[in-house]
């Protein structure tokens, strides 16, 4: 099941991330972005998620800028076959201009039939909000003590988004 859902994931991004036409690098419109990353909190997790929201490039100010903000939605887990299996699916808000980068979440856990709600604030370094480093703490609203799954975290996240890439890329070679 759970490989079967990563998988209709890359196959979206697959199709909303590359297949994007660029008529503008100022053009304001709804970007999607799919973002994949790591997670190391306790133990290590993957992080799978759909960032619906807008690319902001801008050259021609004297200061340019480049980043992403949106809404997250998508899940995380540790893919692990043992009693510690772990799931969460979450939603969230982020915002990444240029070098750093502030997200927050709503995640639900779920391990061995115990469920622990957290809120989830994150800040890091971003370079244009195609990739972000990021250090979280996660407020448990409902303590289940899951196993080996710490409320710190760190997390290594890219918003693949060809328009975004591809000014990131332009902005590092200036």
């Amino acid at each position: 099941m759970i490989k079967s859902v990563t998988f209709f994931f890359l196959i979206l991004s697959s199709f909303l991330c590359y297949s994007q036409e660029e008529k503008s690098l100022t053009e304001s419109k709804t970007d999607f972005a799919f973002s994949p990353g790591l997670i190391l909190q306790g133990n290590l997790f993957a992080d799978v998620n759909v960032l619906i929201g807008k690319v902001t490039v801008d050259f021609k100010s004297k200061v340019p800028i480049v980043g992403i903000s949106g809404f997250r939605l998508g899940f995380e887990s540790n893919f692990l076959t043992n009693e510690n299996f772990t799931i969460a699916p979450k939603i969230g808000y982020e915002i990444s201009p240029m070098f750093f980068t502030m997200r927050l979440s709503a995640v639900n856990y779920f391990q061995n039939g115990n469920s622990e709600f957290r809120v989830l604030p994150e800040l890091g370094f971003s370079l244009g909000g195609w990739v972000n480093l990021t250090y979280g703490y996660g407020i448990a609203l409902k303590d289940e003590n899951l196993k080996n799954v710490s409320n710190h975290r760190v997390a290594l996240t890219f918003n693949l988004n060809k328009k975004l890439r591809k000014a990131t890329f332009k902005l590092l070679q200036k």
